[in-house]
């Protein structure tokens, strides 16, 4: 995707008005918190706090474009990704509000080669992620799809392969195929080409001058840079996409200042009639009356008695977030250029001070050695973030809970560890900020099972990780290696699809790293076979019968093979 950025001038604005809270203060808090989490050197971001309508806060960080180091402003444009669900689903609501359709409707009443395997799947499923759709993002081939473009049909037929994750409106996976789906359905109903009815009905009214999506086709002038940074802070821009994927799911590009102008269309019947844009804001329940804390486009949870609402997105190179509090009038959002650098914990913090929710942490409890060993163990996950792991694996996929050093670490398979806090009552935190972690015990006392919520924004139903009878494998005893030896590895090996792990040396120690993802030190258990402390991962140098290196092996979840080419 080509991107010009124009005016390489920093901009910082402040809008000074009366705040319920300290105007300083509160400018002063958010400021240093965007500092800490946005390097004034790396691809960084533009906030925006709007209270009453009002902008009381609006700056930028970092860098719209890391190789001529030109700084972030306001007013520049990013992908909203995610974000542009809720618009999806304003415009649905527009048409079922004129009577154009039901949110009832079954969607094959407008798109009558979909198949659904059997089953009846409404506008309303493929809304509130219920629909059993599987996300066509998780597929195993999608990567080698994510760069060609291809027509909605052929893009359709790819999406409808696969059978349902699940009985409609009995359990919740999120799903981009949902709505693109709903994109396809508002061109069926309404006679025109998605975008274009986006632009009339939405878009214009709101002089959403900066709105618009993704396209390839020419260069997107205001677009910045979107970038992957590592923990070694080396930045790569993110690769090339086909946006034809992108469509009425992640699809969207705008400013902040434009969000702000959606967000006060929100407060009246201009765009969506309010008695429908509360439907949006309900959230939906399951079969067996598990809350999913989600309604159309966006999640729905009630904080101390104030309801927040929120979504977030992320598409190569970029990350967003925003919550509004109708309750106070307040938006909190953030777009980002930097793709390890999540705005979520920041537009949190914000948008809760500004409500005056507190959200300190629970204090921590002291626990035995013996009594902490009692929750190491295997728990089996049935959700990994917010889809379902059945829509990437048909494997069982495992949550490790660790002890080690006198204290209890979480680890997903293939995943990083990261420490539990006990805080009372068979209950561990994230601390600072993380999710709860609640065990639950049998009529027996014993450990049965694993919840995992969070103390703010949910998002999906809560879920329950029974605990698994299988043994926890322990970590290999690492071993040295001689650095003529590791020398042989250094190399490029292609994992296929556009994938390539880079290894390299640094006399006695040596590194890999994944196209686009922040190198890892590896670690020897034999002269070719090595681990990741932490993780379930490993990889085993492969040569040929002159004893020559011509590739590896690296076994996460399964077995991949990579050949040296460099």
């Amino acid at each position: 995707m080509n991107k010009i950025l124009i005016l390489p001038l920093c901009c910082i604005c402040f809008v000074s008005c009366q705040h319920r809270n300290s105007v300083s203060y509160t400018e002063k808090f958010i400021d240093s918190l965007m500092s800490e989490t946005y390097a004034a050197n790396q691809p960084g971001a533009v906030i925006l706090v709007a209270d009453n309508g009002k902008p009381v806060f609006r700056k930028a960080y970092g860098l719209a474009n890391y190789e001529l180091n030109i700084p972030n402003k306001p007013e520049y444009d990013f992908a909203i990704a995610a974000m542009t669900k809720q618009f999806t689903a304003g415009a649905i609501l527009q048409l079922a509000q004129n009577g154009k359709l039901s949110l009832q409707d079954d969607v094959r009443e407008y798109l009558p080669d979909y198949n659904t395997h059997g089953k009846t799947v409404t506008i309303k499923n493929l809304l509130t992620h219920t629909s059993g759709i599987p996300s066509f993002t998780e597929n195993k081939d999608f990567e080698a799809r994510y760069t060609k473009d291809y027509t909605h049909e052929e893009q359709m037929e790819y999406m409808m392969k696969d059978s349902l994750l699940f009985d409609p409106n009995t359990d919740w996976s999120y799903s981009n195929s949902g709505y693109f789906l709903c994109g396809m359905i508002i061109e069926k109903v309404s006679g025109m080409k998605y975008e274009e009815y986006m632009q009339r009905n939405i878009f214009i009214p709101l002089q959403m001058t900066h709105t618009y999506f993704g396209q390839n086709i020419t260069p997107i002038p205001g677009l910045v840079g979107g970038y992957f940074t590592g923990n070694d802070s080396v930045m790569y821009k993110s690769s090339y996409y086909s946006w034809s994927w992108a469509y009425s799911s992640e699809g969207l590009v705008t400013c902040v200042d434009d969000l702000l102008k959606w967000d006060e269309a929100l407060y009246s019947d201009k765009i969506v009639k309010q008695e429908w844009l509360e439907k949006a804001w309900t959230p939906d329940t399951l079969n067996d009356g598990r809350s999913t804390h989600y309604g159309f486009g966006w999640t729905v949870n009630d904080v101390q008695n104030t309801k927040l609402i929120e979504h977030g997105g992320a598409i190569d190179g970029f990350l967003c977030e925003a919550i509004r509090i109708p309750s106070k009038h307040i938006y909190v959002v953030v777009l980002c250029n930097n793709y390890f650098r999540d705005p979520g914990g920041v537009v949190r913090a914000v948008a809760m001070k500004m409500a005056g929710i507190s959200t300190a942490p629970p204090a921590a409890v002291e626990i035995s050695t013996t009594q902490l060993r009692e929750y190491a163990g295997a728990y089996e996950m049935h959700r990994h973030g917010s889809k379902l792991t059945a829509n990437s694996t048909k494997e069982k996929v495992l949550r490790i809970v660790n002890f080690r050093n006198d204290s209890i670490y979480n680890r997903m398979m293939n995943g990083r560890e990261s420490a539990l806090t006990y805080v009372g009552k068979d209950l561990f935190m994230n601390i600072p900020g993380g999710p709860y972690f609640q065990f639950h015990r049998d009529t027996n006392n014993k450990l049965s099972a694993l919840e995992i919520y969070s103390a703010t924004i949910k998002y999906g139903p809560n879920e329950y990780e029974p605990k698994s009878d299988l043994p926890i494998a322990k970590e290999p005893k690492e071993i040295q290696i001689a650095p003529e030896v590791l020398k042989q590895y250094a190399g490029r090996y292609d994992l296929g699809e556009g994938t390539f792990l880079t290894i390299t040396t640094e006399v006695n120690r040596i590194f890999g790293q994944e196209t686009g993802f922040a190198r890892f030190e590896m670690f020897a258990e034999s002269e070719n076979k090595f681990f990741l402390k932490g993780r379930e991962r490993k990889i085993v140098f492969e040569k040929d019968a002159a004893e020559r290196v011509t590739g590896l092996v690296l076994t996460q979840g399964g077995n991949m093979k990579g050949k040296k080419v460099e």
